[in-house]
């Protein structure tokens, strides 16, 4: 489930199936699903990367800490002023760092690693006090 969520969260409109698309098309009738068509192939594709992903994280690092990182919702101390103080945020640059120079990890989780730490820094943002 939270592969799937990640999925659709981090893949383009265009390269969605027509029913996890956040824009609708008005003029577009609810077609019936070709589970074999090239968009569908793709999507399940993804989906397994960020489950294969999902499961590394959570056999590399502490299960509560991997599961905030995976749903994006750090938690974030009330006396914190700026990103770089999360403790959250710091640990899973370091986990990144990590699995992309010293353990080398595959391009597919690669590229998930490189839409992570902005989402995730996007929610640290939004609970820092003002």
């Amino acid at each position: 489930m939270s592969a799937h969520r990640l999925a659709v969260r981090f893949t383009e409109d265009t390269q969605l199936p027509a029913r996890f698309r956040r824009v609708s098309e008005p003029s577009r009738k609810i077609a019936k699903v070709k589970k074999d068509s090239e968009v569908e192939r793709r999507f399940k594709a993804n989906v397994e990367s960020w489950r294969q992903l999902i499961e590394t994280m959570l056999a590399k690092i502490d299960e509560g800490q991997a599961w905030r990182f995976i749903n994006l919702c750090p938690q974030v101390a009330g006396t914190i002023n700026r990103v770089t103080d999360s403790k959250d945020f710091s640990n899973f640059v370091d986990y990144m760092i990590l699995r992309r120079d010293e353990e080398r990890c595959g391009p597919d989780e690669l590229g998930a690693h490189a839409l992570l730490p902005v989402a995730f820094q996007r929610e640290v943002e939004k609970r820092i006090p003002e």
